[in-house]
């Protein structure tokens, strides 16, 4: 398990935050939302463990308002 989604309940909001996670040059995928995690939109964006901090950075710098958390997978 060395990869970790973030779930949005926007599909435009987990878009953005894929670019500009590319942007802080992290390597991340569009990915389906597991169907286990409710009131989300049906798309989440998947990343290694080691870019956290950049996830957590790229959320605190934009207006990410429908961001539902990160899951370990």
């Amino acid at each position: 398990m060395n990869d970790i989604i973030a779930v949005f309940k926007s599909r435009r909001e987990a878009i953005e935050f894929g670019t500009a996670m590319r942007r802080n040059g992290a390597r991340v995928a569009a990915v389906n939302t597991p169907s286990r995690i409710s009131s989300a939109c049906g798309l989440s964006v998947r990343f290694r463990r080691n870019d956290l901090r950049t996830a957590q950075r790229v959320l605190s710098e934009g207006d990410y308002f429908s961001f539902k958390g990160f899951y370990k997978i």
